[in-house]
């Protein structure tokens, strides 16, 4: 159920359609907590970082590539507290009837000197708004031959807003990519690192105003696909503080 939820938001973006679910987003106000909080930052850093190396290669100098992308996270993780109840309270509300959580965005990328690769994003889907772009390296000059390895860095930095919090996002990963005819597997590590504020309109009136910064790991391995007419299709799975996530995109590329 969850990967069909993944591949039918990406197909709607691919299509143009906006998305008619709740705003779970909005959720935030009324049940953000001292308890919640860090764990919620580190949860939105993990989404927001996902899906910055879908090709798990560079595009190289004159290289473009545009398409809807998305991640998902299957669970949110567990905050503090003496009970389990409390636990499982996380800031948009009980983590077992919050579920899935889905954030869409649509991404260029353009090639340039240096082996060097620009992108920028944006995302507005359940009432969270997010835009940010970065950079990426190959350490080495890419080569097609097969079975050819492509390491690469990658840096990111994103803004989000929504109705009752605002946060900034850095990330930083390293990938390691392997060239085959028609597929590229690839693998990659980093750290993301979150600031949330929050608004002074949320329930909890001693959260109000607060800021949390958390910094967490994520990990990714997947595979980009050739397509016919220049299309490109990447899967992956992820690993971060929420436990198991995926990502998804279906792009463009000369």
């Amino acid at each position: 159920m969850t990967l069909k939820k993944l591949i039918s938001v990406l197909l709607f973006c691919a299509l143009g359609a906006s998305s008619a679910a709740a705003r779970q987003w909005d959720d935030f106000g009324a049940n953000v907590t001292a308890n919640n909080v860090r764990a919620f930052t580190k949860d939105l850093g993990g989404i927001i970082g996902a899906g910055t190396y879908t090709t798990g290669r560079i595009l190289g100098w004159g290289g473009f590539q545009i398409g809807p992308r998305a991640g998902m996270l299957f669970k949110m993780s567990k905050g503090h507290g003496d009970s389990a109840a409390e636990r499982d309270h996380t800031a948009l509300g009980d983590r077992h009837d919050v579920g899935s959580i889905v954030s869409p965005w649509l991404q260029a990328d353009i090639g340039m000197p240096f082996r060097i690769d620009g992108f920028i994003r944006a995302s507005s889907y359940q009432g969270l708004t997010i835009a940010g772009g970065g950079l990426r390296w190959g350490i080495t000059r890419p080569s097609e031959t097969t079975g050819a390895f492509q390491p690469m860095v990658v840096l990111a930095a994103h803004s989000a807003t929504a109705q009752d919090f605002s946060a900034t996002h850095y990330n930083a990963s390293l990938v390691l990519s392997m060239k085959f005819k028609y597929f590229v597997p690839y693998v990659g590590g980093g750290v993301d690192y979150t600031n949330v504020n929050v608004g002074n309109g949320v329930a909890d009136m001693a959260m109000r105003g607060e800021r949390e910064h958390a910094a967490t790991a994520r990990a990714t391995a997947g595979f980009n696909f050739k397509l016919p007419s220049y299309m490109d299709l990447s899967l992956a799975a992820n690993y971060a503080h929420y436990g198991l996530g995926a990502e998804a995109s279906l792009s463009l590329r000369f």
